[in-house]
């Protein structure tokens, strides 16, 4: 199962962990791992190269992890459409394929 977890401080999304595998296909066939995978990696991408800001992010197989905290905060507030289509388009995924992924949302 992939996991998701966003965190939310003052109203705004500032960190997303997500976690796992799927599962729900062979390896390389998996479309809910793709779907996940091309939402997360657009977001990271909108982040880096359409907003032009530094995003410290860690990547490896089955895990993506970045934070926006320490970006000022006029930049946080530049990517929350971003994260929030983000979050919105994870949270449709789960709708559909539950059993594969889970989506929460921390206050912190």
């Amino acid at each position: 199962m992939i996991r998701v977890i966003f965190d939310k401080k003052d109203g705004n999304l500032v960190s997303v962990s997500l976690q796992g595998h799927a599962e729900w296909s062979k390896q390389g066939y998996d479309l809910v791992c793709s779907a996940v995978s091309a939402v997360s990696q657009s977001t990271v991408i909108g982040i880096i190269e359409v907003l032009k800001l530094n995003l410290d992010y860690s990547r490896k197989d089955g895990f993506l992890s970045f934070s926006l905290e320490d970006m000022e905060e006029k930049d946080i507030l530049r990517c929350q459409v971003l994260m929030e289509t983000m979050l919105l388009s994870l949270k449709s995924i789960e709708i559909n394929f539950g059993k594969y992924i889970s989506v929460k949302v921390k206050e912190v």
